[in-house]
């Protein structure tokens, strides 16, 4: 998953000419036309929010401007940096955006206002083929499509015929780190609530946080042995309610599972910056230059959750079950 991540970064010098990030927002510009797309993330890929509308491989364009293309111009018709996707991408945006008690209302808008099925062509005529479902066209083999039906929320793999014409939506991998403002020759997240910067990394595969959070310290009992410096330099103290909550936009508190991915390589965790701070335990606070305590996400007994404690001496790491009134420290992990 990290080589994945490292790749996707590498694919960055190809796309940077044609997708732009607005406040977390992504656009992928088609240069063949000029046409904008907005991106909708799902999984590992972005998705184009409306069905591509290059003339130049449509086979016909219905009365509201829409272009819908046969199977064998399919391959060639979404830009460069993007392809048509195939059944697993489908599956994962179906499992993602599709599922659960929104899923109806997330088809629809998926959808938009189209539910103007597939055309045919026979005799020179047009024919509007299955109105009130939605088809596009899927890569893999010829005349594959996959119908949306909105107003059941239900989906189905067909195969239409070589004269009939579907729609398309194009994807394009998804760049994380532009995603949340990071560049990657600094690794650097500002967090926009206070403007506080911190360093990030991977690890587990995913987007991490490699300093302590400190938003919000507007106390020296949030910081170790109540001195405001600590707090500049192991971060603030959360209780368990106000950890779940304190992660900016875009990022959560980590549970078990991604605490216990972060840490599968003990070779190479920074030891010095994880196991300093201690937590605070009531009137009292814990051996702040040895270990460092942080909250997981996981509750499993009434009152208590999940601590992970990193101890630098030893280069050892418990997880314990803690009470939620205690203050330990906060990881942001990316969305």
């Amino acid at each position: 998953m990290l080589d994945e991540v490292w790749r996707s970064l590498c694919a960055v010098a190809i796309l940077t000419v044609s997708v732009v990030t607005h406040n977390y927002a992504v656009e992928f510009k088609d240069f063949r036309d000029g046409r904008v797309y907005r991106g909708i993330p799902s999984g590992s890929l972005n998705w184009f929010k409306q069905s591509l509308k290059y003339s130049k491989t449509s086979y016909f364009t219905d009365e509201n401007g829409i272009p819908f293309y046969r199977s064998d111009s399919w391959k060639a018709s979404c830009p460069e940096g993007t392809q048509l996707p195939d059944e697993t991408d489908w599956d994962e945006l179906i499992e993602d955006k599709f599922s659960g008690p929104d899923k109806m209302q997330n088809m629809s808008d998926f959808a938009g206002n189209s539910s103007r099925g597939f055309y045919k062509f026979e005799m020179d005529e047009v024919v509007n083929a299955r109105k009130g479902f939605v088809y596009f066209a899927v890569r893999g083999p010829a005349n594959h499509v996959i119908r949306l039906e909105t107003k059941r929320g239900t989906t189905k793999y067909v195969d239409i015929e070589d004269a009939d014409a579907v729609q398309i939506r194009c994807v394009f991998p998804r760049d994380q780190f532009a995603e949340k403002n990071i560049s990657p020759k600094d690794m650097i997240f500002t967090d926009k609530r206070d403007n506080k910067k911190y360093k990030v990394g991977v690890r587990g595969g995913k987007i991490w946080m490699m300093k302590n959070l400190a938003f919000s310290v507007t106390s020296a009992k949030q910081c170790y042995v109540e001195d405001k410096s600590f707090c500049e330099k192991f971060g603030r103290y959360y209780t368990y309610e106000d950890a779940l909550k304190a992660c900016p936009p875009g990022w959560h508190l980590p549970d078990d599972g991604e605490w216990r991915d972060f840490q599968k390589d003990r070779a190479t965790l920074d030891w010095d910056n994880l196991g300093q701070g201690g937590c605070q335990d009531w009137d009292n606070f814990c051996d702040g230059f040895n270990s460092g305590h942080y909250w997981s996400k996981s509750s499993i007994q009434e009152n208590t959750a999940r601590s992970w404690e990193f101890n630098r001496s030893d280069k050892d790491i418990d997880r314990t079950d803690v009470s939620v009134y205690k203050g330990l420290y906060v990881r942001c992990v990316a969305d």
